[in-house]
């Protein structure tokens, strides 16, 4: 083991010693070299939802869309609902990223309105009518 460790001191004192490299250096990708490694980009979106992606080459706008390996994946719109209210004859109507009509609040109460998690119901029968 002596002889061996003898000689390799001894080549590497031949060719001037090992070579150190600056810390920038190492990190640095040479010229004409591509690194490539797994990333997952994720952004925020309006309404508190998010979008994400993965591939080699991702890149975020905040609330706005992801892109991963060319292909943008975009936030999503709001979403405009309308329901009829029979009791008024009234159009309930709301825009937002989590909308959707609602079903009957009891015989009287016919239906609604919900977009971001607020509610708003058609007023209520105030005569013999009930929701059909």
């Amino acid at each position: 083991m002596k002889r061996f460790l003898f000689v390799v001191m001894a080549v590497l004192s031949a060719c001037g010693g090992p070579m150190e490299l600056e810390a920038d250096e190492a990190l640095q990708p040479q010229e004409g070299s591509e690194v490539t490694a797994m990333a997952v980009c994720t952004a925020s979106c309006p309404g508190g939802t998010t979008v994400s992606c993965s591939g080699n080459h991702c890149e975020a706008v905040e609330g706005q869309a992801v892109m991963c390996d060319g292909q943008w994946k975009n936030c999503p719109s709001p979403q405009t609902v309308t329901f009829y209210c029979e009791a008024g004859n009234t159009l309930l109507s709301c825009t937002g990223f989590n909308a959707h009509t609602l079903q009957p609040l009891s015989s009287k109460v016919c239906g609604g309105v919900s977009c971001n998690g607020v509610d708003t119901y058609c007023p209520a029968f105030t005569d013999d009518r009930e929701c059909f």
